[in-house]
């Protein structure tokens, strides 16, 4: 979304003696975080950390998220809506089987219906100025457009973030556009369906029944059927853990003898994809692990409160009704391996293609370490690299910095790589050092990438499950006796 200079005034404007303090202390390297972030990048984090803190409604934030601010400029836009499966043992039948497989009976999820799912296919264009707009052309015209200008074989899968409950495919074409010049490739970024409206696991049905539709093109689609190993998942954030969790249903189904999917009238063989390519991937929904605190100066991030309710004010939105501890999902769903991939075994890993994680030293970090410790140790090839003092998705907020060129240099060579099966296996993860030009690294064993042990992590995200659905029963009973009392 694009901010006018009105808007970007207010928002400004009351934040100036913030501002102001701020780059004194760092400029003098007395602010607590002068050390690992230039004044740029604490301003910056400052100022985005007090937007994300305001009072506002769920409802407001997510139309805010939605905005859309026109297509122009160096890139090609194709919308494409695609049909809902009716297939009765399709998509949405699997999917309930691997969150059965994966959990202990005890979950509770409102089963999503199938639905439509929308996407832009987005791409490169080269030779017109930053506000050319497209062309007054059909989709399919522009898909075809875009197509005469790819390059590679390369097919992102992408899945934007936004906690599972904002943000949209048009808030992210900065992001898909640059990824698809980088690898001379296509973006196909999913519009699935946001939290708390369509809970669990309503994005990772619209995710599968968007892989499905690469592999099998239904009536109505643009593309010709993409072979799997020409795929990338990518996604950051709450889009990085869609990616993990998509991979994760498709192990576990093929991992019991499910290795089809019925897809308009069609057994589509559920194949894996070429990689994973994630940017602050969100595996712990919980947020559990003492990063979350530990980093907060540098990042943006809040921790949970006490409580742990979201903050919110009320509106017709949120809270639900009944109502939830977490947006996304039910209480009782926190430590599943399909809502946290921080609770996924290391075993169950086994099989997977190559993922990419970039990150920085933000709230998720522990998080992001641990599961990159034991897809290591399941025999994943994992490309970990972690940029020191930067926050939550950086690549997208810093585009011209340093850090960020780099990591989306590495983001896109991964995924040509995975394509032609070159990625090559490592033992050691990086951490680029702040402050260095050219980028100077250190190396850390993947093995030993974080000391929160895989035991502190799966007993506090089982803690933090307990605790939720106790405050969730008890907000739940306070709701109905109010339900009761207003009926008399």
């Amino acid at each position: 979304m694009d901010l006018t200079p009105t808007i970007l005034a207010k928002i400004l404007l009351p934040k100036t003696p913030m501002i102001l303090k701020i780059a004194l202390f760092n400029t003098l390297s007395l602010s607590e975080n002068a050390s690992k972030q230039d004044l740029r990048t604490e301003i910056t984090v400052a100022i985005i950390r007090s937007m994300i803190s305001r009072r506002v409604t769920l409802g407001r934030a997510q139309r805010f998220g939605l905005k859309n601010s026109g297509i122009k400029g160096r890139m090609w836009i194709a919308k494409l809506t695609l049909p809902a499966p009716e297939d009765v043992e399709g998509p949405r039948e699997a999917l309930v089987r691997a969150i059965q497989e994966l959990g202990d009976g005890t979950e509770t999820y409102t089963l999503p219906e199938n639905r439509s799912v929308e996407g832009e296919w987005t791409g490169y264009r080269s030779g017109v100025d930053k506000n050319t707009p497209l062309p007054e052309i059909s989709e399919k015209e522009k898909y075809t457009r875009m197509m005469s200008e790819v390059k590679s074989k390369v097919t992102v899968l992408y899945f934007h973030g936004g906690a599972y409950c904002m943000m949209d495919p048009s808030s992210y074409r900065p992001v898909t556009s640059h990824l698809a010049k980088l690898t001379q490739g296509r973006c196909f970024s999913v519009r699935y369906r946001l939290a708390p409206q369509n809970p669990f696991p309503a994005a990772i049905l619209d995710g599968l029944v968007a892989y499905l539709s690469l592999l099998s093109p239904p009536a109505g689609a643009f593309h010709e059927a993409v072979p799997p190993m020409n795929i990338v998942f990518a996604g950051d954030s709450a889009g990085g853990n869609l990616a993990l969790v998509l991979l994760q249903t498709i192990l576990t189904l093929r991992r019991v003898g499910i290795s089809t999917v019925s897809f308009h009238g069609k057994d589509i063989p559920l194949d894996l994809p070429a990689g994973l390519s994630l940017q602050s991937p969100w595996c712990d929904i919980a947020l559990t692990l003492p990063s979350i605190h530990r980093n907060a100066n540098l990042d943006y991030l809040n921790p949970p409160t006490q409580s742990r309710l979201p903050s919110y004010p009320p509106d017709d939105v949120w809270p639900t009704k009944p109502p939830r501890v977490e947006i996304y999902t039910e209480a009782s769903t926190l430590a599943h391996p399909l809502v946290s991939p921080l609770a996924t075994r290391s075993e169950l890993w086994r099989g997977a293609p190559p993922i990419y994680m970039g990150l920085g030293n933000e709230g998720l970090e522990d998080e992001i370490a641990v599961v990159a410790r034991r897809l290591h140790s399941a025999g994943v090839t994992v490309i970990f690299d972690g940029y020191e003092g930067m926050p939550h998705c950086f690549p997208m907020i810093f585009q011209g910095s340093i850090a960020s060129k780099h990591c989306f240099t590495t983001w896109s060579n991964f995924c040509m790589e995975a394509i032609e099966g070159k990625v090559v296996k490592r033992e050691t993860g990086t951490w680029m050092k702040a402050f260095t030009n050219p980028p100077a690294f250190d190396e850390v064993e993947l093995s030993q990438i974080s000391a929160v042990t895989d035991a502190v992590a799966d007993q506090g995200l089982l803690e933090a499950r307990d605790k939720a659905m106790k405050l969730e029963h008890d907000l739940q009973e306070t709701w109905r006796e109010q339900q009761a009392k207003s009926r008399l």
